[in-house]
């Protein structure tokens, strides 16, 4: 049983690693290990909710009416102490609900690289699948996720989580 856990704990280091590249490589496989690695965290369990929200807040389009961000450590502390900018390593999860409370996707953002641009997008349905636009995967730099929070001038609450501040 330790040998499995050992293992299991390995595995999780190196698909972390491997989503920790950024851009690099093909985003399909990227997102795929994103998705595996938050799962192995149990990032609902362990992670922490955006400062200032809970479950269930309200959201606006494209995401949904309902919204639920959690935060990794590295976020969660630079958010805490008042950074303007996310360091690498920042990984932020929103769920997004419909009004009735059904999961209808779920976004992320990964900070892979110390510029403002160095982020690693992915869209994914509630099972994990990489949700589409037409038949282009929403991972990697999709241009509707950068042109919107790209836009924004109000800091990083809202430019890259879209809450206000």
């Amino acid at each position: 049983m330790k040998k499995l856990f050992t293992v299991f704990m390995i595995l999780i280091a190196v698909s972390f690693l491997y989503v920790e590249k950024g851009n690099a490589g093909d985003p399909m496989e990227q997102a795929k290990a994103q998705w595996d690695m938050m799962q192995a965290e149990k990032y609902q369990e362990s992670w922490a909710h955006f400062p200032g929200t809970g479950d269930f807040y309200k959201g606006t389009e494209p995401h949904g009416m309902l919204l639920t961000t959690y935060v990794n450590k590295t976020a969660d502390d630079a958010l805490k102490s008042g950074a303007k900018e996310l360091p690498k390593g920042s990984i932020l999860i929103k769920e997004n609900y419909m009004p009735d409370k059904k999961l209808g996707a779920i976004t992320t953002m990964h900070k892979t690289g110390e510029g403002k641009d160095d982020w690693f997008w992915v869209k994914y349905n509630p099972d994990g699948s990489l949700a589409k636009k037409g038949d282009m995967a929403l991972a990697g730099k999709p241009g509707g996720c950068i042109g919107c929070h790209a836009a924004s001038t109000s800091g990083v609450h809202n430019i890259m989580t879209g809450l206000p501040e």
